[in-house]
């Protein structure tokens, strides 16, 4: 009986350590992070997640970009919008699809995401966002140009776990300093053959960047 005790205590644990360490997958789903395939085949094999922002991609010919074939190479980092937050800003605007959109606003949606250069979760410098609200830039992090012209400045940062500061996930926070707006990225280190993705939180809206 003790032996079945301390064989169904040890299997609790593993399962608490696992569910610990698999943070950075666990809010849109992508448990899996590394993808021998494009970004674009990656995004057509989730298409509950990634639908509409391929529709965004397509509209706004920018196809080669996430399969690899453009000017920007293949080793690009992406923070996606997933289509929760691309079917917020249509029903928030009126309209039902994305071929509604103009062409121009999809390419510069998408492009708002785009990073020239492979960065994954441990290349963004640690930082902390400001104790002063107006105050956009805070400690550490950097300021990155972003393919359509807008700056970012990104930073990570381990959250607080069980009332202990800094005991919890480290994730990427992206603070767009024309939008004056943070947002979490959900799933970092989504590694693709074409690029690197770092997927928002549904609760991101196109707007934010």
């Amino acid at each position: 009986m003790k032996r079945i005790k301390f064989l169904a205590a040890a299997c609790l644990l593993a399962l608490i350590s696992v569910s610990c360490t698999q943070y950075n997958f666990d809010d849109t789903g992508e448990a899996n992070g590394i993808h021998d395939c494009t970004m674009w085949e990656y995004f057509s094999k989730d298409p509950y997640n990634w639908q509409l922002l391929q529709e965004m991609i397509t509209r706004a010919q920018l196809e080669d970009v996430f399969k690899g074939t453009s000017s920007y190479g293949k080793d690009i980092t992406y923070f996606g919008a997933t289509s929760n937050s691309i079917r917020a800003y249509l029903f928030e605007n009126g309209m039902t699809s994305v071929e509604e959109m103009p062409i121009d606003d999809c390419k510069a949606f998408v492009l708002n995401g785009l990073l020239n250069k492979r960065m994954l979760l441990d290349d963004f410098k640690p930082g902390r966002k400001s104790s002063d609200a107006n105050v956009l830039v805070g400690t550490g992090g950097e300021t990155f140009d972003m393919a359509s012209g807008k700056q970012f400045w990104i930073y990570t940062f381990n959250d607080t776990f069980g009332g202990v500061p800094g005991a919890g996930p480290k994730r990427i926070y992206v603070t767009s300093l024309d939008a004056s707006k943070e947002s979490a990225v959900a799933s970092s280190n989504i590694q693709t053959l074409t690029g690197v993705v770092h997927s928002m939180d549904y609760d991101f809206r196109l707007s934010d960047f």
